[in-house]
């Protein structure tokens, strides 16, 4: 019996070794490096797969072919679709198994302009919310969530979680829904939880970027009359009123998308129209932020109805100066 259960320890081992990625310190291709600070893809210094608790967490993936290469049918045009995952490795319940792993939390990350060109992938994962640009980076975008962004905001949501102790994670970058590149490190320490405030910082930093970065959109078309019905049925609207839009007075309009008819799927009869416009608002705090507000108008006896407020989109916050 002694022997047999020596076997499957043995076996146990050599299964850990055939599946788990070696904690590399290689920049070849397929491999994933990290560093607890800002790392040049061209010359890594500072690598390292030993981390703690309050370390800030950069990467690169090094990639088989460039971006413009694994994605060869994307339009030139095209945002392409880099996916992030953070794996826990946990060791496995008995001896017989094979180590599991725990999916804490992905992101999507988009690629456009020169990014296309490169065969990696740089990663301010968990960032130093003070000098990151990681919201800022031209031909990098990160989608957002109402008021949180993705990418790093959710990576130090997710350390902040692990409970005390020492902690095995899998960095995995895919490509057209496929592994491009990996990597493992170790994470350790007694309180994870001060990352929540990195979290935080970095939104900010989001909102700060964004706001630099946001333009009013551009008119497709004037109509002063119906910007000014757009003003009224706005702020009669309960999303006005109720403040779930921060806005204290509109200072702009711009009609982003003028008048579409929608009809009876069956019949063809018109049920309606609709358009969409900007509105820049002064918000509570004296800051300036636009929403794309859709507006309709119901048909009914032969004619259209008064304009009527109809719904609201994400805020964006927005230089007041870009609104003279």
């Amino acid at each position: 019996m002694k022997t047999n259960r020596l076997i499957i320890i043995l076996l146990s081992l050599i299964c850990w070794v055939r599946v788990a990625p070696a904690q590399s310190l290689s920049t070849e291709p397929g491999n994933v490096v990290f560093s607890s600070s800002l790392i040049d893809p061209a010359s890594p210094a500072g690598l390292t797969t030993t981390f703690h608790a309050g370390d800030y967490l950069y990467a690169v993936a090094y990639l088989p072919q460039t971006l413009k290469e694994i994605y060869v049918n994307a339009s030139p045009n095209e945002k392409l679709l880099v996916e992030i995952f953070i794996y826990e490795i946990k060791p496995p319940l008995y001896d017989y198994q094979q180590p599991r792993e725990e999916q804490l939390t992905f992101a999507n990350m988009y690629i456009s302009g020169d990014l296309k060109q490169k065969n990696h992938v740089v990663m301010e994962m968990v960032p130093d919310p003070a000098v990151t640009q990681v919201y800022n980076t031209p031909g990098l975008t990160w989608n957002k969530f109402g008021k949180k962004y993705e990418g790093p905001v959710g990576f130090a949501e997710a350390l902040a979680k692990l409970g005390p102790g020492e902690h095995t994670l899998k960095v995995v970058v895919q490509c057209y829904y496929s592994p491009a590149a990996s990597g493992i490190l170790k994470i350790s320490g007694d309180d994870f939880a001060g990352y929540n405030r990195v979290a935080e910082q970095l939104n900010e930093a989001g909102a700060a970027a964004g706001m630099a970065n946001a333009v009013f959109p551009a008119a497709v078309v004037s109509d002063a009359p119906r910007e000014a019905r757009m003003v009224s049925a706005l702020k009669n609207s309960n999303d006005w009123k109720s403040g779930f839009i921060d806005g204290t007075e509109v200072l702009k309009t711009a009609i982003t998308y003028d008048w579409e008819i929608r009809r009876h799927e069956i019949s063809g009869a018109i049920l309606h129209r609709y358009c969409i416009a900007a509105m820049a608002v002064k918000t509570k705090n004296g800051g300036c932020a636009y929403y794309k507000v859709t507006f309709q108008e119901d048909y009914a006896g032969g004619k259209f109805l008064p304009l009527r407020y109809d719904g609201v989109g994400d805020k964006v916050m927005l230089d007041c100066a870009k609104l003279k």
